[in-house]
Order: structure tokens, then C-alpha cells, then sequence
């Protein structure tokens, strides 16, 4: 435009100026779009994309060295061939393949025709039906209906016939192609492996493309062309069943973390880097197999974080420690989300996401969450709940003993020492520390007293106060009851053999403290299952012991909640037990930490009455500063006693002590802590730091660095804040490790705000039953007796293969009475001692993978042993057999050398033994290990389900009989909360009902010999897959249990089925099945009777109807009275034929197993077959044979 002179700019520069703004704006629209469309993700999905070209490439290569390519030649030369002949004979296909089309045109026009006469067949019959109805006359239409049904079975026959001959034209045409196809099918599964690499590479690396591939390869990623199927893709999940909270509404979960994360759900990955490795424990996470698959939870309902975000800052990605967030700086210019509130957890605390769906199955999580698990149990054995309400939490009762009748069993001296600080006394007490700590610091203020008008008061002169106001209060509230005197005197020595051997020592320990033990007690050592109750050592400085007889008698008469049960002694028992614990003379029960004894608090009275006076202005000051001021000069305050009981009775309150002990007068009170059934959900704002950020280095961005310190020092936030005393926190010490510490915080961070209420874990019956009953077996201790699951060895083979067997160690010689523990360093410290190259095993399940079989022996050398799993429970078979065996080794530490070591067992002077049930004095230690083992020790629990019946055991759980006369350890009567008996019978029935198909895979594949990838294959499984089913993984056994139990039928293998918790049976005693058996053998009982009393004469070691057995007691077995309520008919059967693959060295012998039968003069012509199942019908209804015979 030409410059006309009348405009304010220059036309011409305004048109170069518009040029150059138009280019600048195209070249800046470019770059917008450029940068919107090459985002970060993108790269990472390049990458993750020439990572999987490397891993098919590398197996495509592994294939071609495996001879896959030959192979591949070589059965497409024989499809070649195969097609060849099928060309040759043509003319005979093409023949017989027309024959075949007429065929199926004749069958198809039969099928219509037979379809017509049905249905004129069924309209005659309507027709003639009715008509008879309405004239009364059955006959009427008789002939017209058998002509129409000729008419319709004609037209059926030759449907039929024409059927028969298209089938034999398809077979004539099928062998005429049976080569052809036969080949092909090799062709496809034998180049399976190969197809699926190179069809996976065309779709991955372009160099495997053809060229029209390429070019849509590189076209569908362009911009504005990236809308049809591209390959770099957002990738998201939308969770119709999670929630996420939006101030007051909520909307669907969306998570599109595997934008990234490509790897996440596939294995294969595990060793790349992150985000391409592989989640861990596909079996439990992110697969569409696992119990969690990534459709239905994603990502963010566990790790938290922004799953929306497609940037890794936005996403709120959490370093793991400094260094890798100084590296994320630098790389990604991280920096927290200050404004994102549900930031992402530290992996360390990931598990802690299993609360929110897991509340109802804690326990039936804890192999897979141990951490949270943990944590959870640690809230519950401390009491946490109690202060701090959970409003799921499954326990209710109070942590600690109840003090109403406190007088009666501890000093105020004390009482009084012990609130003190309780770990002075017992430092592995639950008891927390509530006085002198960091907020009562001594030489700190206080307050000032009088309104500000007095002293100065300190930390260390408050608590003092407080302590002793507290004693008075617990004193005042608990009258001194009368305790009636013991009715028989004690004998020490007789109560620390009763000691051992009842079971006290399951749950209690006397190990010292702060040392390891010097002589060889199994009571000396912490093994977690004997920590159930408290430390036995310096018990007899705090009680007297007419209190103690009465407490081990019955202890529910003092405290009606406790977990210690009732082990139903004897008077004189109960008395010998008392006079070892009092006597003490082996020197553990008066054995206190140094400096420790039971004192009140030394202060002027004066100055006791001045620091309660302050205590009772700041506790009572809603009562006015003028009744409290009269109270103190001239009112029932003029009396310390009373002012000490009034301001403990306040300091209770304020300390929340009701909450783990009942207390006269506070049952009802409310608990004082934070509520937690959602603290997980609490932003960081809402958390006091105070000056903890600058004095413990927490970062005020995270909750969990806060509740650690929390835990640590309950204390420490009081640090350099001014605070009046109702001001200052309350929270006391538990001296929690680092490791319980990480376990609590992972659980309650876990209690957040419920957003997961459709996809939540709903259990199933069964899994419930399994639940609440792990819950009951932990809570009552069953494991420090009884041993639930065998322990495991791991060793490399000889083929350098790394094995792992269920199995016991066995003495590693002659010399070593009582095997090593379980455990790789004492047994090599053993091994060292008796200078053992190799150890015995005893295997204690079927185990195909070395050959052996339940009760086989299997010897590894030491030095391959890489690892050794603990058994479940059992500690308590230990304790008595090195009992048994070895007597109680005692150190006297006036003496030195060999000489301070001395040796005591049952008998007194040089009497060598133990007490047997009979009251006779007996030396066992000459007997095999498994003899005394399986004779005196509690029984093990393996298969306890799938051994007991269901109505039995929850009856026996509520009234405990003896079984076992000759075993001296006690099966305690609990004092069982509603439901919980039946939990515990539940729980074993659903467990051996869970572990059944693990032992048929395994006891199919040891009866077959044959390796798992063998039998796999004939079972059209892969090996991964049969291996997975006999280690128990749920997910594999769903998925592929019916093809092994389907291959084992076909196979005739035979054992017997599951239990079924829901329904059983006792079938043998059922009139029935009597009736039956009596139309076969008329006189099978009386045969049963014969065979086992006058054969094997069973009643030589079993208790008939109540009546011992002739022999001595180590002999001794169950009535077989019992056995019709008590046990599984299956069990008893597989127990009658082979005892010692049911429980490895029992005493019980094999019966039936000779070569002739035996026992022919009893039951003329039998098999061992026969033998058992008369002697089974005999237990079975053992009542009947002996009704009226009791006597005989």
C-alpha cells in the first residue's frame, strides 16, 4: 500500500512490522504446538519401547540358538510334503468332498422334514388332548395320533441315518487330509513361541516392518495424525468402584500412571530401572490374575499421589532419602506439591495402604503385609486403642490388670516405684513411662506458683508430687482384701519341675536383663512365643504368696479379662509352684537391675503440700480460686492425705489411666487421646510441629517423619514452648525400637477416610473364619506350645539347584540328645561341637522335588545349607524334652570353671528323672528323642483341621479333658470372649481345607515320579503354573487346580478330600451304612474287636473306657473312647495304615503293612485292607460293642 502522507505511521514500515509479527506468532504457535505435543511421557515411552525391542530380540535370539529356526524348516518341509500328497489325491478329494455336500443337503432337507412331523405330532396330541378333556373320552383320536407319530419316528430314523452317513463320508475325507492337518498343527505349536516374537517385533522395531508399515508407524504419532491409533498414547484407568474426595462431593478414581510405568503389570521387567521395572508380586498386584488387578485399584488408592498428572513433579513423586532427592532436583526440578494433599507415601510405607480394604482380615494378610501387620498387632498388645479410638478396631478389652483389688497384691512402695518408672523394675514391661520425662525436666519450670505470686515449682518436685498423689489415689480406690492363708504347704524343688513341665514357661521367661542367659534354660532366653506374659525375674519382690496361689489357681477371680488362662492345678501343685517362685533357689525371682528397690517418694512434707496445693489450683480451677483456696487452708484439703487422693484422682483422669485399667469409680469415662480412625487423612497442617522441624530435622511436607517422632518421643514437641501445666503433653514413653516404631506409623497412617466402599474386601465365610480365628490363635498364644506349621530348610543340591523342604532337624549324633534349634547359626555352632559334616532332616510333607515322602529321611550336607525358615510355633516341645533329656542346668556365680556349673532334674540327692503322671520318679534320658517328643510334649497342629471334628474341638475348647494322661504339660481353659472358640475350630478346619490341594499336587507328582515340567505338560499346564499350585498360591490354584485333579483321577490316584467346615459326618455309625455292612459281614464289629484287642492288642498302651493301661506311662495312649466324637474318619484311616507319615516318629507302630497279613486266627482269610476297616467300623462304634462291658 502506498504511502499516502495522511496516516499518523509509516504504511510501508507498519506492513514490514505486521510481516515480521505475522512469522513471530506462526513460528510461536509452531513451537506451542511442537512443545504441547512432545511431552515428557512420550520420551519415556521410546525408550520403554527400544528396552522391549531389546528383550524380543534377545529371545528371538535364544530360539534361534535353541535350534527353533531348524525346527521350524523342518516341520515346514513336512507340511510341504503332507501337501504334496494331498495334491496328488485330488480327484479322490474332490469326489468324496461332493459326496459330502449332497449329504448334508439330504440330512439338511431329513431335518426339516422330521422337524415338521414333531411338530404335526405335537399339535395332533394338543388337539386329541383337549378334545378328550371336554367329551370324557380317552380313546378319542387314538388313530389319528398313531399315525402321526409313525409319520414323525420315520421321518427321526432317517435323520439318523443320514447323520450316520455324513459322519462316515467327513472320517473318509478327514484321513484323506489327516497328514496335512496333522502337520500343521505340529507346524503351529512347534513355531508357537516364534510367531509370537516376530509378530511382536513387525509391531515393535521398524526394521522388522515392511514399508507401508513404516511410513503409518511414523505417520500416527504426528502431530494432528496422533488421534487415530497412535503408539505413544496416554494410558488410564478409570475405577468406577475407588473414589476420590473433591471438598464435599466425590467422583471416580482416575489413575494414568502407566503412561510411564509401561513395565508395571508385565513380567520380565524386574531388573530395569524405574519406570519400567516390573511391579513387585505380580501374584498379589497389578495383574489380571491377582487378587489386585490394575483395572479394578490402579495405582494411587496404594501409593497415594496425583494420578492425573502426567508430569513427575505433578504426579508427587517422594524421594527416598536425600540423595535421590538432591538427584531429582537437578534432574526433574522436583519440588513437593505444596498444595497437593494426598501426597504420594515413601515405599516403606506403602503397605500401609492395606488398611483401608483389610480392617475385617488384618491377620489373614500378614504373610504378604508383615510391616502393617505388625504394626497392627503392636496397637493392639500395647493398648493403643484404649486412649486413642479406632472405631473398627476388632479388640476392646483393657491392656493392663485391674486395680480394684491392687492392696491385695503389691506394697505401696511398689506401686509406687513401679509408676515411677516401670522399666527400672522390668524393662521389657508393656507399661509405658507417664513421669520425669523431657517436659518435666528437672530444673525446668513448671509454673510459678499461687497465681504467679509464689516459687518457682520444677519438673522433677511436680512429677514427684504427682506420683505420690497417684499411689494414694490407686490405694485409696483398692481396700486391702482379706487373701485366705495356702492350704498346703509348698516344696521348691517339686514346683520347679511343675514349673517346667505345665506349660508356665510358653508364655513366661525369666531371661536376665540386659545380658544373654549364661546357663542352658530354655526359660532363660526371649523367643517372642514366652514373651506372651511378663518376665518372671524379681516376681517374688512384689507379691506375697498367699496372693500368688491364688492367682495361679484361678487368676480370672482377680482380673476376669486376662489372657492368662486356667492350667486347672492342684492345690499342692499351685502350692510347690508358689514355694519355687518365693524361695527362689535358683536365684532368678528376687534377681531385680541393679539399683532397683521399692521405696516411696522422699519429700518434705511441706513441700508435697505446696506443689499438690498447685496441682489442685490448675486441675480444680473451674471450682474458683476461692473454694480452692478454702479447701486447701481450712477444708478436707487441710489433710495431705485426702489432698493426695483428690489430686490423683485427677492426675488418673488426666493420664487417662482407666483406659488400660479398670478403676473403681472411672469405668465409664471417655478416652483422653486423638481419635485415629482417620488420622491417616489429616493434612499436614492440621499436625503441631512446632520447633520439631528445626530441632529434629522432620519435613513438615510428610505425616509419617511426625508420628515417628511422635512415637519416639512422645514428649518432644513440648521442646522450647511455654506451656502451662494443663497445656503440656500427656502421651507417655513406650521405648518403642526403630522397627516398631516404622510398623505402627505404617498402620495408622493406613486409617484414612473410607474411599474404597465398593472395592473393599468383603471375606468370604471362610476366609472370615480364617481371620478371626489367626486372631484367637495369636491372642491366646496356641504357637508357644503347639507348632501349627513345620519350619523349612533350604539347600543348593547337587546339581547346584537351590531346594526348599518342610522338615525337622534330627540329633546331629549320639551324643546330642535334644536336635539343634531351628536356626542356620546354632546349628552350625552344633555342627562345630559335635563335629558334624552332615545333617539329618526328617521330611514333613511330600517334597517331588527331592523324592521324599512325609517321615523320609533326607541328609545335606552342612555347608550346603543356605537357609533355614522357623517353624510356626512349638518353642514349648523344646523346653520339656531338653527337660526330659537333660535335666536344669543352674549356675552358681560364687564358683568358677566347670565347677559353677551344676544339674538338677526331678529326683532329689542322686536320684536322676522326672515325676511321671503316675506320681513314679522315672530316668528318660536314655529314650529316643522322637519317643519322648511325641509322648511328652504338647501335640503339633499340622493338618488339625483335617484331623479333628469341628463340634468336638469347639466343645473341648470350652471344657478342656485330658486326652494325653501321661503328658504333664496342661492344655489350658481360656476364659474364651462370644465367638471366639468357634473362631479357633474354624480357623483350623478352613486351613486344612486351604492346604489340600497344595498336598495332592505335590503327593500326585512324588506318586508319578515325575519332574514338574513332565507332568505339567501332560497336564496341558505350564510348569510355572504346577509349581505355584504346590507352594499354595491362591491365585494359581483357582486359575488351574481342575486340570491336576482331573489328570490325578484319570490317573487313578487316590487320596482323600478336602475338609468340608460347612458339613461332616460320622458315616461309619450311621444305620445305614450298619445295615449294609451287616448284609455283607454279619459280624464286623465283633471281627474289628478281635483283630484289635486280641491282634494287636491295642489296650497294651491305650485307656480303655477311663482304665490305664498296664504300661508304664511314656507308653501310654489316648481312650479310644474318644475317637467317634473326636476325629475325621478319613484321618483315623490314613492314621490306622501308616501312623509315621501322618507325624513323623510317633511312637504309634504300623499295624497292617506285613506280607502275609497278619492276624488271620482273628480274621480268617482277610487283607490288610479288610483288617483296617473292620478295626475303623470297631472305633467307631466302640460304645456299642462295650455298652454294659465297662467293667470287663
Amino acid at each position: 500500500m502506498a504511502d499516502r502522507g495522511d496516516t499518523h505511521y509509516s504504511v510501508p514500515a507498519l506492513n514490514k512490522w505486521f510481516l515480521f509479527s505475522s512469522v513471530a506468532i506462526l513460528v510461536a504457535t509452531g513451537w506451542m504446538l511442537i512443545d504441547d505435543w512432545q511431552r515428557p511421557w512420550k520420551a519415556y515411552q521410546l525408550e520403554f519401547r527400544e528396552i522391549e525391542t531389546a528383550k524380543v530380540r534377545a529371545k528371538e535370539a535364544e530360539l534361534t540358538a535353541s535350534g527353533a529356526l531348524a525346527r521350524e524348516s523342518e516341520l515346514s518341509a513336512q507340511v510341504q510334503a503332507a501337501s504334496e500328497r494331498v495334491t496328488a489325491n485330488q480327484a479322490k478329494i474332490a469326489e468324496v468332498s461332493e459326496r459330502l455336500r449332497l449329504a448334508k443337503g439330504e440330512l439338511w432337507n431329513a431335518i426339516e422334514a422330521a422337524k415338521k412331523a414333531k411338530s404335526a405330532y405335537n399339535w395332533d396330541r394338543y388337539v386329541i388332548e383337549e378334545e378328550r378333556l371336554h367329551k370324557g373320552d380317552l380313546t378319542l383320536g387314538q388313530d389319528k395320533l398313531d399315525v402321526s407319530e409313525a409319520a414323525m419316528n420315520v421321518t427321526a430314523g432317517i435323520q439318523q441315518e443320514l447323520e450316520g452317513k455324513k459322519a462316515e463320508i467327513e472320517l473318509e475325507l478327514s484321513a484323506l487330509t489327516r497328514d496335512l492337518d496333522v502337520a500343521r498343527k505340529s507346524l503351529s505349536a512347534g513355531t508357537r513361541d516364534l510367531d509370537q516374537v516376530r509378530k511382536r517385533l513387525s509391531q515393535l522395531d521398524p526394521s522388522a516392518m515392511t514399508g507401508p508399515e513404516k511410513l503409518a508407524d511414523v505417520v500416527r504419532d504426528a502431530p494432528g495424525l496422533d488421534f487415530v491409533k497412535p503408539n505413544l498414547k496416554v494410558n488410564k484407568v478409570v475405577l468406577d468402584k475407588l473414589t476420590f474426595e473433591l471438598n464435599f462431593t466425590k467422583k471416580k478414581r482416575i489413575d494414568m500412571c502407566q503412561t510411564c510405568h509401561l513395565g508395571i503389570e508385565r513380567s520380565g521387567f524386574e531388573a530395569e530401572a524405574q519406570p519400567f521395572a516390573s511391579h513387585p508380586r505380580l501374584d498379589l498386584f497389578l495383574s489380571s490374575k491377582s487378587p489386585h488387578p490394575t483395572t479394578d485399584f490402579g495405582c494411587t488408592i496404594c501409593h497415594r499421589g496425583s494420578g492425573e498428572a502426567l508430569d513427575f513433579v505433578r504426579a508427587d513423586h517422594r524421594p527416598t532419602d536425600k540423595g535421590e532427592q538432591a538427584q531429582w532436583e537437578q534432574d526433574y526440578h522436583w519440588h513437593k506439591q505444596h498444595h497437593w494433599d494426598y501426597p504420594m507415601l515413601a515405599s516403606e510405607f506403602t503397605e500401609a495402604s492395606c488398611v483401608q480394604c483389610h480392617k475385617t482380615s488384618m491377620d489373614l494378610i500378614a504373610d504378604d503385609a508383615p510391616v502393617v501387620a505388625k504394626g497392627y498387632q503392636l496397637v493392639e498388645q500395647y493398648g493403643c486403642y484404649s486412649c486413642h479410638k479406632i472405631d473398627w478396631f476388632p479388640t476392646k478389652r483393657r491392656t493392663g490388670p485391674t486395680l480394684a483389688n491392687l492392696q491385695s497384691k503389691l506394697s505401696p512402695e511398689f506401686i509406687t516405684s513401679w509408676i515411677t518408672n516401670p522399666k527400672d523394675f522390668r524393662p521389657t514391661t508393656w507399661m509405658p513411662q507417664f513421669f520425669h520425662l523431657e517436659n518435666y525436666a528437672p530444673g525446668e519450670t513448671i509454673v510459678k506458683s499461687k497465681y504467679g505470686e509464689g516459687r518457682n515449682i520444677e519438673g522433677r518436685e511436680w512429677d514427684d508430687a504427682a506420683i505420690s498423689a497417684v499411689t494414694a489415689f490407686l490405694i485409696d480406690r483398692a481396700p486391702k482384701q482379706a487373701i485366705p492363708a495356702m492350704p498346703v504347704e509348698g516344696d521348691a524343688h517339686r514346683g520347679r519341675e511343675t514349673m517346667r513341665l505345665v506349660g508356665c514357661f510358653a508364655c513366661h521367661n525369666m531371661a536376665p536383663f540386659g545380658e544373654e542367659p549364661v546357663a542352658m534354660d530354655p526359660a532363660l532366653e526371649r523367643r517372642g512365643t514366652n514373651e506372651h506374659g511378663p518376665n518372671l525375674r524379681g516376681v517374688a519382690t512384689k507379691l506375697t504368696p498367699e496372693w500368688l496361689f491364688q492367682w495361679i489357681k484361678d487368676p480370672t477371680q482377680y482380673w476376669p479379662d486376662t489372657r492368662m488362662p486356667n492350667l486347672r492345678l492342684s492345690d499342692q501343685e499351685a502350692a510347690d509352684i508358689t514355694a519355687y517362685i518365693m524361695e527362689d533357689p535358683d536365684g532368678y525371682f528376687r534377681d531385680v537391675p541393679e539399683g532397683w528397690s521399692p521405696k516411696r517418694i522422699d519429700m518434705p512434707e511441706q513441700q508435697l503440700r505446696e506443689v499438690l496445693g498447685e496441682q489442685a489450683r490448675w486441675f480444680f480451677s473451674r471450682d474458683g480460686r476461692a473454694a480452692i483456696e478454702e479447701r486447701l487452708e481450712k477444708g478436707p484439703w487441710s489433710d495431705t492425705q485426702k489432698l493426695l487422693v483428690d489430686v490423683g484422682e485427677k492426675l488418673v483422669g488426666s493420664y487417662g489411666c482407666f483406659s488400660c485399667h479398670e478403676i473403681p469409680g472411672m469405668l465409664d469415662m471417655m478416652p483422653i487421646g486423638t481419635e485415629l480412625s482417620n488420622w491417616g487423612s489429616k493434612t499436614v497442617d492440621k499436625l503441631a510441629f512446632n520447633f520439631a522441624v528445626q530441632e529434629f530435622g522432620l519435613d513438615p511436607n510428610y505425616r509419617e517423619g511426625w508420628l515417628m517422632q511422635k512415637l519416639h518421643a512422645p514428649r518432644s514437641f513440648d521442646t522450647k514452648k511455654v506451656l502451662n501445666p494443663t497445656e503440656r503433653l500427656r502421651m507417655p514413653y513406650f521405648a518403642f525400637s526403630d522397627e516398631q516404631v516404622k510398623s505402627i506409623t505404617t498402620f495408622v497412617i493406613g486409617l484414612v477416610d473410607d474411599e474404597v466402599q465398593l472395592a473393599k474386601m468383603k471375606p468370604t465365610p471362610d476366609l472370615a473364619a480364617m481371620d478371626a480365628g489367626m486372631r484367637s490363635v495369636r491372642q491366646q498364644n496356641c504357637a508357644a506350645c503347639h507348632m501349627i506349621d513345620p519350619g523349612t530348610v533350604t539347600f543348593t543340591d547337587e546339581n547346584g539347584v537351590s531346594r526348599t523342604v518342610a522338615a525337622e532337624l534330627m540329633p546331629l549324633s549320639e551324643d546330642q540328645k535334644v536336635p539343634s534349634p531351628h536356626d542356620l547359626a546354632a546349628l552350625k555352632r552344633d555342627a562345630e561341637k559335635y563335629e558334624a559334616t552332615e545333617v539329618g532332616l526328617r521330611v514333613l510333607r511330600p517334597e517331588p522335588d527331592v523324592a521324599k515322602g512325609v517321615g523320609d529321611k533326607l541328609f545335606v550336607p552342612l555347608a550346603k545349607i543356605t537357609a533355614m525358615g522357623a517353624p510356626h510355633g512349638g518353642d514349648m516341645i523344646r523346653t520339656v524334652t531338653d527337660y526330659y533329656f537333660n535335666g536344669l542346668e543352674l549356675l552358681d556365680p560364687t564358683k568358677e570353671g566347670d565347677e559353677a556349673y551344676s544339674y538338677v532334674s526331678g529326683g532329689s540327692g542322686d536320684e536322676w528323672g522326672v515325676y511321671d503322671a503316675d506320681g513314679k520318679l522315672r530316668d528318660h534320658s536314655g529314650e529316643p528323642y522322637d519317643k519322648v517328643r511325641w509322648t511328652f510334649a504338647p501335640p503339633v497342629l499340622w493338618n488339625e483341621g483335617g484331623k479333628v471334628q469341628r463340634n468336638w474341638f469347639f466343645g473341648f475348647l470350652h471344657d478342656v479333658q485330658p486326652i494325653r494322661h501321661q503328658v504333664r504339660v496342661r492344655m489350658p481353659s481360656f476364659s474364651f470372649d462370644a465367638g471366639e472358640a468357634e473362631a479357633i475350630a474354624d480357623y483350623f478346619a478352613h486351613k486344612s481345607n486351604k492346604e489340600w490341594p497344595s498336598l495332592y499336587a505335590r503327593s500326585l507328582r512324588l506318586d508319578r515320579k515325575a519332574e514338574a515340567a513332565t507332568l505339567a505338560g501332560e497336564m496341558r499346564m505350564s510348569p510355572v503354573n504346577l509349581s505355584e499350585i504346590e507352594a499354595g498360591v491362591a491365585m494359581a490354584t483357582r486359575a488351574n487346580f481342575s486340570k491336576v485333579l482331573a489328570y490325578g483321577d484319570g490317573q487313578g490316584f487316590q487320596m482323600n478330600g478336602p475338609v468340608n467346615p460347612a458339613y461332616e459326618a460320622t458315616q461309619l455309625r450311621t444305620k445305614a451304612f450298619l445295615d449294609q455292612r451287616k448284609s455283607m459281614l454279619s459280624n464286623h464289629l465283633e471281627l474289628g474287636e478281635a483283630v484289635a484287642v486280641k491282634g494287636v492288642n491295642c489296650f497294651q498302651c491305650h485307656y480303655r473306657l477311663g482304665t490305664p493301661p498296664p504300661a508304664d506311662p511314656i507308653a501310654w495312649a489316648p481312650d479310644l473312647d474318644g475317637v467317634r466324637e473326636r476325629l475325621r474318619e478319613d484321618w483315623v484311616h490314613d492314621w490306622i495304615v501308616n501312623p509315621t507319615t501322618v507325624y513323623p516318629g510317633t511312637a504309634m507302630p504300623i499295624n497292617f503293612a506285613s506280607t502275609p497279613p497278619s492276624f488271620q486266627e482273628q480274621y480268617p482269610g482277610s487283607s490288610n485292607k479288610d483288617q483296617i476297616q473292620v478295626v475303623l467300623e470297631w472305633l467307631y462304634n466302640f460304645d456299642r460293642i462295650y455298652m454294659g462291658k465297662a467293667g470287663q
